[in-house]
């Protein structure tokens, strides 16, 4: 039997209104806005990892990471491995690619919207020193871990390495002038001198200038070793000699300093100003300023040798200590002493600090405050302009190795203590510590490298 024509349509509106009904009831799940690069490190291009210590990843939610790597570290071929929260993300993760320079990762959800983050790697600074023990050290300046370690011939406690080119020249006790390899270690260049080196050469124009325990001091050509020059004299040259205007200036054990021309080794002029052991002439606004046994500092045109005034330093010898020129003040320390501060024009005495404390090496200036090591066995922190103490750390017993301060970091090696120290400048809290395993003292200064 049919069914009437009217229970069909019946049927199909029926129908029709229950799909309708059943579209108005299935809202659409909106599409996810979340996006994000959680975890973030790089490896090296051959897939090895980086010791945990060695790498730092400091991440700005929605705009930068940043990653700090060992000094040296081939920037231009890594690998950066993360995990993220979207629907994908450019360039993907397990990539090889060149991070030399920022690279912009970004990250789409599944809406559509993206987030990016500008990846910046950098590599952190390294910092050179050597010990009386034939030892030459690099370590990582953020980490003190160890880069490299040489061992050769001579001590190197009384010299601040060069770095040239990408070599860092260091002198040693056996006579001989070191090229060093900054990255590995390796022996580039070197010279040997006619007896012990004790003084921090200097380099300019392609020449390295040098005294010598054999009473010479040389000027030797960079790129052949060969010798240029030699200029005799009375003594022992254990200074480090500064290049101004077309001359070299030198102090000698026979109690004189020197200027010689730097292209002939021709004597300008020459000044007796009483015995010098280690104190190295400082040139600033045309003058040079060293100390001497005779307990004075002196102030000499830079140009004619003549003497323009001299202080004394209470009876105290100034023979050993460099001094450092900074803000019209001359800051020098005295042998069995004081650190002194001395007005560079007038040369009138500003303040005497850290008394009997027996101050060899260069003082070290930054930030208002001046940074030295005593034979007390103390690293001291002053106020440049009072010389009012801010801070002393006891024991570290460097005797005479000077402090640096690179990078917002002070570094300094202890002699007694057999360590390498890296504080904070302000407070004088210890940072990071390197055992060498022998003192690093009479070295002055280290060398500190900034990192890419």
């Amino acid at each position: 039997m049919k069914k009437p024509l009217f229970f069909g349509l019946s049927l199909c509106m029926a129908f029709a209104a229950f799909l309708s009904s059943c579209k108005k009831d299935n809202h659409p799940v909106p599409l996810s806005s979340v996006k994000a690069l959680d975890s973030f490190t790089v490896t090296r291009a051959n897939g090895t990892s980086f010791n945990a210590s060695d790498i730092l990843v400091t991440v700005t939610p929605g705009d930068t990471i940043l990653v700090t790597l060992p000094p040296f570290t081939d920037l231009t071929m890594l690998t950066p491995e993360f995990s993220f929260q979207g629907k994908s993300v450019s360039p993907l993760s397990g990539v090889t690619l060149n991070l030399s320079a920022p690279v912009v990762f970004t990250v789409t959800a599944e809406d559509g919207s993206q987030i990016k983050y500008t990846v910046i790697v950098k590599t952190r600074g390294a910092v050179y020193f050597g010990t009386n023990d034939n030892r030459f050290f690099a370590l990582d300046a953020g980490t003190g871990s160890q880069i490299w370690k040489d061992s050769l011939a001579g001590d190197f406690q009384y010299c601040v390495p060069q770095l040239i080119d990408s070599i860092v020249y260091v002198a040693s006790t056996s006579g001989v002038i070191y090229g060093l390899g900054e990255a590995g270690g390796a022996i580039i260049w070197q010279f040997q001198a006619g007896g012990p080196v004790a003084s921090t050469p200097t380099i300019d124009n392609g020449t390295i200038y040098f005294g010598c325990d054999d009473h010479n001091f040389y000027a030797v050509d960079l790129t052949s070793a060969s010798v240029k020059w030699t200029f005799p004299t009375g003594g022992p040259i254990d200074t480090r000699p500064p290049v101004y205007n077309g001359m070299v200036y030198f102090a000698s054990g026979d109690g004189y300093l020197y200027a010689v021309d730097e292209s002939s080794g021709t004597a300008k002029w020459q000044l007796s100003i009483g015995l010098v052991a280690i104190a190295a002439p400082q040139l600033s606004n045309g003058l040079v300023y060293i100390g001497s046994r005779s307990d004075s500092l002196y102030a000499v045109d830079a140009t004619t040798g003549n003497e323009v005034w001299s202080a004394k330093a209470d009876g105290f010898s100034l023979e050993n200590s460099n001094p450092t020129v900074d803000s019209g003040v001359v800051y020098i320390g005295a042998e069995s002493g004081s650190l002194f501060a001395f007005n560079a024009t007038t040369g009138a005495q500003e303040w005497m600090s850290l008394n009997q404390a027996s101050v060899y090496d260069q003082p070290f200036i930054y930030n208002n405050t001046v940074y030295v090591t005593a034979d007390d066995g103390t690293l001291d922190a002053v106020n440049a302009q009072t010389g009012a103490l801010v801070w002393k750390y006891p024991g570290i017993y460097a005797n005479g190795s000077g402090p640096l301060v690179a990078d917002g970091t002070l570094y300094v090696g202890g002699g007694g203590s057999r360590y390498f120290y890296a504080f904070d400048p302000a407070s004088g809290n210890v940072t990071w510590k390197f055992y060498t395993g022998n003192a690093i003292d009479l070295s002055y200064r280290p060398l500190y490298i900034e990192g890419n």
